[in-house]
């Protein structure tokens, strides 16, 4: 904030101007949902989806979200024999179509071939680094290598893959990758935490709350793995069995909010929600980016999220970290 001299007016800031003081002074967390990396690698959250529907042969005509849809798969489908099976099954699922989508572009055939040769040995991100994704020179500012330049220490997100990690080393910086430990397979897995690092705008942490392809246990995919994530984020809040680092905690208390790609409709917004932002003892100003809906729907946003200090930003996420950006260099 700037000093006011002796005799000067005091500058009367907006929320924008808030949120852009905070981003200066690393007092801002954000959240990035599934949707943004698979709008911007994976032919779009939507289609994603749909194709996910008749993959699984989803029976409902209506439209459903990816939690629902899994979690049909998970019980009828005879050939998922455990709920780890399931989650290696839909990254089989996305690898396929990220197969699909690089050939559609051009990938070269020698990498295809190669990579294909490769197709069960590696994670989703490490699959999606060798056929060149995400592509960061192609079109429009990238949302996500905006995000990258801002000096923040923690980025969380509920996507299972590396492209925020991707975009911190494009843009000179060295991040943490870390998971949330939501149920009791996860507490043996190393944290980042266990020896002395402290996350800053050069090594920032990505904590990946809804877990990491790398290890398909961790991921928070189903209806019920929605459930179990909830209770377990809920319940231990303070104590030592809290699978949310303190550290990570403290953040969210102490800084704004940017919700990037979640819909109120779904399950993952309401879980994180409850789950992680109603509970913080301090509700900062925070922002969420909503495509402008109807007027009665945003009405209801707006009062909905008004309780707990939540500005809307009625654009997309490009319109919004652009504007971010610029404002950031004046």
């Amino acid at each position: 904030m700037p000093r006011i001299r002796p005799g000067q007016k005091k500058v009367v800031r907006d929320w924008q101007q808030t949120i852009i003081e905070r981003i200066k002074s690393g007092r801002v967390v954000p959240i990035i949902s599934n949707r943004v990396p698979h709008d911007l690698v994976l032919s779009g959250y939507d289609n994603t989806e749909n194709d996910y529907r008749t993959y699984t042969h989803y029976p409902l005509l209506e439209k459903h979200d990816l939690a629902r849809v899994s979690q049909f798969a998970r019980v009828v489908d005879d050939n998922v024999t455990d709920p780890r099976a399931l989650k290696e099954d839909y990254i089989n699922f996305i690898k396929n179509r990220l197969f699909d989508i690089a050939e559609g572009h051009g990938i070269s055939p020698d990498i295809l071939a190669d990579v294909e040769e490769s197709f069960d040995n590696v994670f989703f991100s490490e699959f999606s680094e060798r056929l060149g994704y995400p592509r960061f020179d192609q079109g429009d500012i990238n949302p996500l290598l905006v995000l990258a330049e801002f000096p923040l220490p923690i980025y969380l997100t509920t996507c299972h893959h590396d492209y925020i990690e991707v975009a911190l080393r494009r843009a000179g910086k060295k991040p943490r990758t870390d998971i949330c430990r939501w149920h009791k397979g996860l507490e043996g897995v190393p944290s980042v935490f266990d020896g002395d690092y402290q996350p800053s705008p050069e090594e920032p942490l990505v904590y990946h709350l809804h877990g990491f392809d790398a290890n398909p246990a961790s991921m928070v995919l189903t209806e019920d793995d929605h459930m179990e994530f909830l209770i377990a984020v809920s319940q231990n809040i303070g104590r030592d069995t809290d699978p949310v680092p303190r550290r990570v905690r403290q953040a969210m208390a102490d800084s704004s909010l940017i919700l990037l790609g979640y819909s109120l409709q779904n399950l993952d917004f309401k879980v994180i929600f409850w789950g992680l932002i109603k509970p913080r003892p301090i509700q900062q100003t925070s922002v969420s980016i909503q495509l402008t809906p109807s007027e009665v729907e945003k009405n209801y946003l707006q009062k909905y999220l008004n309780e707990f200090e939540f500005k809307i930003y009625w654009g997309d996420i490009h319109q919004y970290t652009q504007a971010l950006s610029e404002a950031l260099e004046n």
